[in-house]
């Protein structure tokens, strides 16, 4: 009876460790990915400060060769030209807004 109880026992802590190695396993599996991303992420981190960086350059040659060059507008795209549109957004709008803000309209008073 001494016996079975004891080979159960290790049966059991057996199976314990096969799940702890498993979950170790799994663990360093979940953490190469993630050092692989966060080596990813430091790149495009870089690249995007290069940009900045070469943008400002670029911006402050343009101030200097042109004195004009800093009131000219800049064209932009809007936020949902960039992304899409929202699919929480209601699709409705036009009804719910049927005109478009206009600054000039409130400038005038």
């Amino acid at each position: 009876m001494a016996q079975s109880s004891l080979l159960q026992m290790l049966e059991d802590l057996s199976t314990r460790v096969r799940l702890l190695e498993r979950e170790k396993k799994q663990a360093a599996a979940t953490i190469q990915a993630l050092e692989r991303e966060v080596g990813e992420l430091g790149a495009i981190i870089a690249q995007a400060s290069a940009k900045v960086d070469e943008m400002l350059k670029g911006s402050t040659a343009a101030d200097k060769s042109q004195p004009g060059a800093a009131n000219a507008p800049v064209e932009s795209k809007g936020l949902e030209e960039r992304m899409g549109p929202s699919t929480s957004q209601p699709k409705d709008l036009n009804r719910r807004f049927p005109r478009v803000y206009d600054p000039t309209e409130y400038s005038a008073r």
